[in-house]
């Protein structure tokens, strides 16, 4: 079995690959590892598809459309070892019948984690109050507060990140209120907890966390008008995509002091971020894209345990279906 590793030498792969995964992906077959500090283009990939059973990517990786799949015609499977596979795979993949394994679900639960980190943070206004310690004082003029104990939270768009918050907030003993319009019936069956309802309704909460996916249909919305249905020093968290925010609309909110935002994702990310941001100091946390950062090598262990499978032809467990694959996150 030839497996080519597509991520470029340094970087990623040394934090994603660390020499006893590799190890382990090597004991796998005939493992070709890209050779640059770069990804491989187009053009190299045509050269080397061809004999290759099976490519394994990461971030940066160029998409396996058709023409690319032209040039791979005994390709058997892609192994995506981190999140969204909407820039990776593509339809001819599903339409000639090519597994594609994404750990998504494996960054998901770190991923949640970070949210649930960031909802009790700016409930608590750990940043506001750690700043006031700093400068000398005590209770002046400060946030109020808050509990999610028995409390009331609003998910927009819910996903496997949103699913493993649901688990995470049970002991708390809140109740959830769920919009996703792609949610099948049945599909909060297992949190008693969590109802599904409007957009309005998920918005009008105390606390409010976005993970719907990153498409042409979620763009900007979260606007003004989302904004305005959100109580007074309700917080919004955002660990899922900057563009699903209007931006503009957001700082209006925070800089009149209505609410409060944990904001993990950016439209424009890198720094320097927009001043009138860095402005909020008492209602705004500002966190650097790394609410999934310590999944780490997990994900790629996890996809070796699904590589492992295939080669023995047992059921794999990172298989994304169709309609996984066409409400992914669009990079």
């Amino acid at each position: 079995m030839k497996i080519l590793v597509t991520v470029p030498v340094g970087g990623n792969r040394d934090k994603y690959f660390p020499p006893k995964l590799m190890a382990r992906l090597d004991a796998m077959g005939d493992v070709m590892k890209n050779p640059h500090g770069r990804q491989y283009t187009r053009d190299e990939l045509k050269e080397i598809l061809p004999d290759m059973d099976i490519v394994v990517t990461h971030w940066g990786s160029i998409q396996y459309d058709a023409e690319m799949l032209d040039c791979a015609p005994k390709l058997k499977l892609l192994a995506h070892c981190a999140g969204t596979v909407a820039h990776i795979a593509s339809e001819e993949c599903y339409e000639r019948g090519i597994p594609v394994l994404s750990a998504n679900p494996i960054m998901a639960k770190y991923v949640a984690e970070g949210a649930l980190a960031y909802i009790l943070s700016g409930i608590r206004a750990v940043r506001a109050y750690d700043g006031n310690m700093r400068r000398g004082l005590w209770h002046q003029n400060m946030p109020q507060t808050r509990t999610i104990v028995g409390g009331e939270i609003g998910l927009v768009g819910l996903g496997t990140v949103g699913r493993n918050l649901l688990d995470m907030l049970r002991p708390f003993g809140c109740t959830v209120k769920v919009f996703d319009p792609y949610l099948p019936a049945g599909a909060l069956d297992a949190w008693e907890f969590a109802e599904r309802t409007s957009f309005e309704e998920a918005m009008n909460n105390p606390v409010v966390s976005i993970h719907a996916s990153q498409t042409p249909e979620t763009y900007h919305m979260i606007n003004a008008e989302a904004l305005a249905l959100m109580p007074d020093d309700a917080l919004l968290v955002n660990t899922a995509r900057g563009s699903l925010i209007d931006i503009e609309a957001l700082i209006a909110e925070l800089t009149s002091g209505r609410i409060r935002a944990v904001l993990d994702v950016y439209e424009r990310e890198g720094v320097p971020q927009d001043e009138r941001l860095l402005a909020c100091e008492n209602n705004l946390i500002l966190q650097p894209h790394l609410a999934g950062m310590p999944s780490g090598s997990a994900m790629t262990a996890a996809i070796l345990d699904d590589l492992d499978r295939f080669l023995h032809g047992e059921e794999l467990h990172l298989t994304v279906s169709h309609s996984q694959y066409i409400h992914m996150t669009q990079e």
